[in-house]
């Protein structure tokens, strides 16, 4: 079936019931998934999914339904769904659609030549990245490797005039690995990577790369504590940084009195150096998208700017809540009503790269992976860093285990001293290594 005709059929159908907006939102997705555990190649899996939700407005109420059985039928039962519920929903007037938006196309966000990868195909590329790791010591151990591929597929109509539809191709390959010699084991390390295109997999590179990180992770000993710089890499970033500004800045959570910047727009909440954007057309970007789950079309946004917070992100919802205009992030899929997600998120400010970072290091330590709790509305994180090199007179001096690193996520964003200029794609962060000082280290 067209989904494009069948979205259209609902809102026309819709628009005889005497209810204000509706809003008609497809998605559909082919997933393979190749997955070696322990070395061995486990049942290769495909996942067909396709489903569509129903969103209708009446006197400041909504209501919303969804299904995955794609007919005019199931289409019309669903329509109803949304529309009793909608009538025992309490009124609120920020339940309004966005107006149409002239929605500009990404390019590059799909792999014309890989759009429909089979089975065989995924196979061989998840060999080829286990083969080259495995093959390059002994003494490295696969604990899982997984390569995905995705095929995905948008469609909105609405009754405000908007039709817009989108395909993405994406391609993932992560393994975690340790390494072993004799009663001498690695701590594990993660290897991830995220592209549109298949040829922007790094596979062999990769995979080399992965290996060489547990070999050079044997032998680790215990450091004493103290108080030293810290070098977050993108991994960690991700987990003790990115993560918890995005919660922050969530218009969700400022309307829900969770987040701990919202009364401080305007104000300074890192150093002047550090810029956080929010770009959802990059050409190729992973999480570049032509218009959200409303239909909006996204515009790049200065999220920090000079060490001063200076936007949140929004949906049409929270955006009404705040008397301002949705920024082009309204989230999610078809089984739910729209949420808030970051598309392409960039931390920015950066212009060394890492081996100047450890150079200039006097005393601290390098942290690969961070396993740990970090609390996003107190800032407050603590946890045990993994595959962590300690660093002395801006040498490498080795490898360490049982250390913990706490402290306030908060405070250091100003307390950061040099950031990488190369990025890493995580998901949708793109990510540099970030150094930070006056950080409590406990060691063994």
């Amino acid at each position: 079936m067209d989904e494009m005709k069948f979205a259209n059929k609902i809102v026309e159908k819709a628009k005889k019931m005497n209810l204000d907006d509706v809003e008609v939102y497809y998605n559909s997705s082919k997933n393979l998934d190749v997955v070696w555990e322990k070395g061995d190649l486990q049942i290769p899996k495909t996942d067909l999914y396709q489903g569509f939700g129903i969103r209708v407005f009446k006197n400041g109420s909504t209501g919303f339904s969804s299904s995955n059985i794609i007919d005019e039928k199931e289409g019309e039962r669903v329509l109803k769904r949304a529309a009793e519920i909608a009538s025992i929903t309490p009124s609120e007037e920020s339940n309004i659609l966005p107006e149409k938006s002239e929605i500009e196309y990404v390019e590059d966000i799909v792999d014309e030549r890989n759009d429909d990868i089979k089975l065989v195909q995924a196979v061989e590329k998840g060999k080829e990245f286990v083969e080259n790791f495995l093959n390059y010591d002994k003494r490295v151990k696969l604990d899982t490797a997984n390569f995905n591929t995705r095929l995905n597929k948008r469609v909105i109509v609405n009754s405000k005039g908007t039709k817009a539809s989108e395909e993405k191709t994406v391609f993932e390959n992560m393994a975690m690995a340790f390494a072993r010699d004799g009663e001498n084991v690695s701590s594990f390390d993660l290897s991830f990577q995220i592209a549109c295109k298949l040829a922007d997999l790094s596979l062999k590179e990769e995979a080399e790369d992965l290996a060489k990180k547990v070999v050079n992770s044997l032998d680790a000993e215990g450091v004493e504590s103290f108080e030293g710089s810290i070098i977050l890499t993108p991994f960690s970033v991700l987990s003790i940084i990115a993560s918890p500004i995005s919660f922050a800045v969530n218009g969700e959570n400022v309307i829900n009195d969770m987040s701990p910047w919202a009364d401080k727009i305007g104000d300074k909440v890192a150093i002047p150096e550090l810029s956080v954007v929010d770009d959802a057309h990059i050409a190729g970007g992973v999480g570049s998208r032509s218009f959200d789950r409303e239909g909006v079309a996204p515009k790049k946004l200065d999220i920090i700017k000079n060490g001063k917070l200076n936007s949140f992100i929004h949906n049409t919802y929270t955006a009404h809540k705040m008397d301002t205009e949705s920024t082009g992030h309204a989230g999610g899929g078809a089984q739910s009503k729209p949420g808030i997600s970051p598309s392409n998120f960039i931390i920015n400010g950066g212009d060394r790269s890492l081996d100047e970072i450890i150079a200039d290091t006097d005393k601290g330590i390098l942290v690969n992976r961070f396993s740990g709790n970090t609390d996003p509305i107190s800032g407050d994180f603590s946890g045990v860093v993994k595959g962590g090199k300690y660093i002395e007179n801006g040498e490498i001096v080795k490898s360490i285990k049982g250390v913990m690193i706490a402290g306030n996520v908060y405070e250091l964003l100003n307390q950061i001293s040099a950031m990488t200029e190369k990025k890493q794609f995580i998901q949708n962060y793109r990510l540099p290594h970030i150094r930070f000082e006056d950080v409590s280290i406990t060691g063994e």
